[in-house]
């Protein structure tokens, strides 16, 4: 290369708007603590990026903020969980059909979404919630890693706000259910359940409470292979967990289709029960 071309790549360096570098800055705020939610206002403490003196200056800013995090939401890098906080979505080995939410211990202790079907991780339990649709009630599978033991609660869920833990108060909330387990505290977490939106409120409890749900190409995927089961297997073998368990493995080693046994078996139980209505 010349020295011309030298001086003249050195003269005209690439152009970066201010609100790429600050978008640069809003995502590595979210990425170095994935569990954290934010504010608009409290990123802009964070980032010290506000400017109280000049209301002008502040309100530009303000601005460019609220575009960057519509740019990134958009981009599908953070999700909204309630009005004005937002958060990091979490994929595990670049997975895109399940998104993991981790709320309470890291501070955070709210998380909205919306699944037909999802899974709440309190303590060593495990539930899984599959949506009747046109009944407006959720069926509850519940997994202790414990003792190795799968059972169903007797009772479902109708829409609207629960309380679980080993004592919940009732308090404002339309049931209060006694979940028995290692680690799980006296008042844990709040679920609101509606067809639009689900709500997770943690009790600032010490080890917090974990959410996986699928996505909208996960929902797409799982019900793709769960059909492609029933059609390929005869009624009496629908619920055979041994069978839902070899044609899982065969979508890994035929297809290479990496499909999550328990999310898989939910969703055929999904499909099951819209096709009871």
């Amino acid at each position: 290369m010349s020295s011309l071309s030298q001086e003249k790549k050195i003269q005209n360096p690439p152009v970066v708007s201010p609100e790429s570098l600050l978008e640069g800055r809003i995502r590595k705020a979210f990425l170095v603590e994935p569990h954290r939610a934010y504010s608009v206002d409290g990123l802009m403490t964070a980032l010290k990026i506000q400017s109280p003196k000049d209301a002008e200056k502040q309100a530009r800013v303000l601005g460019e903020t609220q575009s960057c995090l519509l740019a990134l939401s958009n981009e599908g890098v953070i999700r909204e969980i309630a009005p004005d906080l937002f958060k990091t979505r979490l994929f595990f080995d670049e997975e895109r059909n399940i998104e993991h939410a981790y709320i309470g211990g890291m501070g955070n202790t709210r998380y909205a979404f919306n699944a037909p079907v999802f899974r709440l991780n309190i303590g060593v339990l495990s539930l899984f919630f599959l949506r009747n649709e046109k009944a407006n009630w959720w069926r509850v599978c519940v997994d202790d890693a414990t003792i190795g033991k799968n059972y169903c609660l007797f009772r479902f869920l109708e829409e609207g706000s629960h309380c679980f833990g080993t004592n919940p108060e009732k308090g404002g909330v339309k049931s209060a259910w006694v979940i028995e387990g290692k680690y799980i505290e006296k008042t844990h977490v709040t679920l609101s359940l509606s067809p639009a939106r689900i709500d997770v409120s943690d009790h600032r409890t010490l080890r917090g409470t974990r959410i996986d749900h699928l996505t909208e190409l996960g929902i797409s995927n799982y019900l793709e292979v769960a059909e492609q089961f029933l059609r390929s297997t005869n009624q009496a073998d629908r619920n055979d967990v041994v069978k839902r368990g070899r044609f899982v493995l065969e979508q890994l080693l035929h297809h290479h289709k990496n499909f999550e046994t328990s999310f898989f078996n939910v969703v055929v139980d999904y499909l099951l029960l819209k096709q009871s209505n």
